[in-house]
């Protein structure tokens, strides 16, 4: 039994504890100011909390706080790269890595990490990764808006290495598989180019890198001097990449004019414009559900100046542009700052492009899609008689 004593004594220390807290609190307020609560609620903890923080757990508050910051917007691009995150974003810039090969983007509103497009060549397409798959666990982690950055960097890691196995567990139409994919290193190749006959040329980009402009140079290069009429661009399952490279690419595909336009939160706009060279041949573009991003704009712009016919499926619906903030030497917000628009004005975030012509393909096909023989594919058959028919006029 405690004494009368040593009650009052143990009240008068709360008292004054809390006193001490409630002080440091004050001071910590009148330092910061009224708004920055966030360094508040930090100073607080620092100060009062019952045991002294490690290093460790300082920096751990400071992430899960930047990670809650970045969650608050609700936007699948946006995110906290912290020092792991850094690494894996750095790789993902480079020309090569090692990993699965996939693009992905966590849907917040569906609480879904959904699949935009798995890279040509690459071990998830092999696999037979779809475009519009979801991914609900990867080996023992279950992906959810907290385990996405595990997830990620479970997959492309310090475990990432050539030859090892991932096993992922997709939804798709309702079913679930169980696919195993062997990590490889992923293609450094963008861009095939070929002759489909004598008067059709055909340009495949698999997703837009800083090479990707002197490859396209090449393909085009080919194709016109074996006597190209008409041109197909295959940007089917192509997730996007540099904007820089695809205004470049755009512009040799539109007469002298606006190719697009970004737009901030300020209203402020920043106008890309083309030159009045140009290949001014029939065109038709394929586009499918992974078509994304920097690919949108490309099929957007040509569709928009009627340049281009655009044949396949509704694309993915990405319109908005991202760039890294760094907060320290590894550590930096990748944050969605603006949106992009077609020379006439329109934006296709979460609306995505609709074709001119609409085919669609089986899904055992669409995974195999770079590969695919003129006899399988309805896409491709479809743009080249879409061709035949300009080229005749």
């Amino acid at each position: 039994m405690f004494s009368k004593k040593h009650i009052i004594l143990t009240a008068i220390v709360t008292f004054f504890a809390t006193l001490l807290c409630v002080c440091v609190g004050f001071i910590v307020w009148a330092l910061h100011g009224n708004y920055d609560t966030i360094s508040i609620a930090r100073d607080i903890i620092s100060e009062c909390y019952v045991d002294p923080l490690t290093e460790e757990q300082q920096k751990k508050m400071e992430d899960y706080a930047i990670t809650a910051m970045v969650a608050s917007l609700e936007d699948p691009y946006s995110s906290y790269l912290n020092e792991t995150a850094f690494d894996s974003y750095a790789e993902t810039m480079e020309e090569e890595y090692i990993g699965v090969g996939v693009t992905v983007s966590y849907d917040t509103e569906a609480d879904q990490l959904v699949v935009i497009a798995p890279t040509d060549g690459s071990p998830a397409q092999k696999a037979g990764i779809l475009p519009g798959d979801v991914i609900t666990k990867v080996d023992n982690l279950k992906v959810t808006a907290e385990s996405y950055d595990a997830v990620i960097d479970h997959i492309r890691g310090d475990e990432a290495k050539k030859g090892s196995s991932v096993k992922m567990y997709i939804l798709r139409n309702g079913k679930e598989l169980e696919i195993d994919i062997i990590r490889d290193i992923i293609p450094l190749d963008t861009v095939s180019h070929k002759m489909l006959d004598d008067n059709v040329g055909y340009i495949r980009i698999s997703s837009f890198k800083m090479g990707t402009v002197d490859e396209f140079d090449e393909g085009l290069s080919y194709v016109l001097q074996n006597g190209a009429k008409g041109l197909i661009i295959d940007l089917r399952s192509n997730p996007g990449g540099y904007a820089d490279s695809v205004i470049r690419m755009t512009d040799k595909l539109l007469p002298k004019g606006t190719i697009a336009y970004l737009e901030n939160n300020k209203g402020e706009r920043e106008y890309f414009y083309s030159d009045a060279k140009w290949i001014n041949i029939p065109m038709v573009i394929l586009v499918n559900e992974g078509t994304a991003s920097a690919s949108e704009l490309m099929a957007g712009s040509t569709q928009a100046l009627g340049v281009a016919k655009i044949v396949g499926m509704k694309t993915y619906g990405k319109a908005v542009g991202q760039r890294p903030y760094m907060l320290s030497e590894d550590t930096a917000i990748y944050l969605t700052d603006s949106r992009f628009y077609t020379p006439k004005g329109d934006c296709i975030d979460k609306k995505g492009i609709t074709p001119d012509i609409e085919v669609d393909l089986p899904d055992d096909l669409k995974a195999d899609i770079s590969s695919l023989e003129i006899s399988q594919d309805d896409q491709l058959r479809t743009a080249m008689e879409t061709l035949y028919d300009e080229i005749k006029q």
